[in-house]
């Protein structure tokens, strides 16, 4: 049975008087505890607030067959909230609220205890690091863990993020996944005169991080893939009716994560991850259910 343990948070998008639970780690787990269909399969580590949105919350992840014996119910800090709002460009824009739960993570006895398992999979991501308990956390999670797939989705937001806690990502992991606004951050930090095409970037990359598998989403253009076996491309279908991109980028790394684990072959592996995407693109909210095991059945 597949085993896969997910660190990072979960909150509220909050519209007008909307609520909508999300939080890339969230989105992740649910798409990939849904491929896995095992009740348990997945255990989350975060933090919620006691309160009524932790409480459903709670609800929802164990719906979609979660353990949440690792999610922390804080009586110090709220659940953590993204106000979403329109700037004076009348773009969406947000403000992430800041000492909340999930930046209270703590690393408790029963943290500890789950590290004395093997997983398939460890994923965590950057925004989640911002304040110095969670990254505590993390790092001794990072010490400890057992994974065969150590899987880092950037998750860039804001200025939630510094030099120093990308380098220590980057080292630890085996697979990146990676927008182009990240991908031009790495550049940025590590490779600031450096001038050449994506698939040269990638390799320069991998080669120095040591990461076998590097994955670039590309929005309409598709997605590729920087593995050991080489450069592989993925075309976006051009008939896809855009809704909503929530959660895009987080079915697509966790349909990679299960592919990785299936031991299906890059291009497959890419070909699959950017359909269940361009499947999510098309509906309202970044984890609404649609009969992605059609799609399953043709790949494994």
């Amino acid at each position: 049975m597949m085993k896969v343990l997910v660190f990072g948070e979960i909150l509220y998008d909050v519209y007008g008087d909307k609520y909508s639970i999300g939080g890339a780690p969230f989105n992740f787990a649910i798409w990939l505890s849904r491929m896995i269909g095992t009740k348990e399969a997945l255990t989350m580590i975060s933090a919620l607030g006691n309160d009524d949105l932790a409480l459903k919350a709670l609800e929802f992840a164990k719906k979609e067959h979660i353990d949440t014996s690792l999610i922390e119910l804080s009586t110090q800090f709220p659940t953590g909230k993204a106000l979403v709002f329109l700037n004076e460009d009348k773009i969406p824009d947000y403000i992430i609220e800041e000492n909340v739960a999930w930046d209270n993570i703590i690393f408790n006895e029963q943290v500890s205890q789950a590290l004395n398992l093997d997983y398939d999979i460890f994923y965590f991501n950057l925004l989640a690091q911002r304040f110095s308990t969670s990254y505590n956390t993390l790092k001794k999670i990072m010490q400890k863990v057992k994974a065969k797939f150590k899987v880092f989705d950037m998750t860039l937001r804001k200025e939630y993020f510094t030099k120093e806690k990308l380098f220590e990502a980057l080292n630890f992991i085996n697979v990146l996944k990676v927008n182009e606004e990240e991908l031009e951050l790495i550049k940025k930090l590590f490779y600031p005169d450096f001038k050449s095409d994506v698939k040269q970037i990638l390799a320069l990359i991998q080669k120095d991080f040591n990461i076998p598998y590097i994955f670039l989403t590309l929005g309409e253009k598709g997605s590729c893939l920087q593995s050991l076996n080489g450069f592989f491309t993925q075309n976006a279908r051009k008939d896809i009716k855009l809704v909503d991109t929530v959660g895009a980028g987080d079915s697509f790394c966790a349909s990679l994560s299960y592919a990785l684990v299936k031991n299906l072959s890059e291009e497959k592996i890419l070909s699959f991850a950017t359909e269940m995407a361009e499947n999510v693109i098309q509906l309202q909210g970044g984890t609404t259910l649609f009969d992605f095991h059609q799609i399953k059945k043709r790949y494994f």
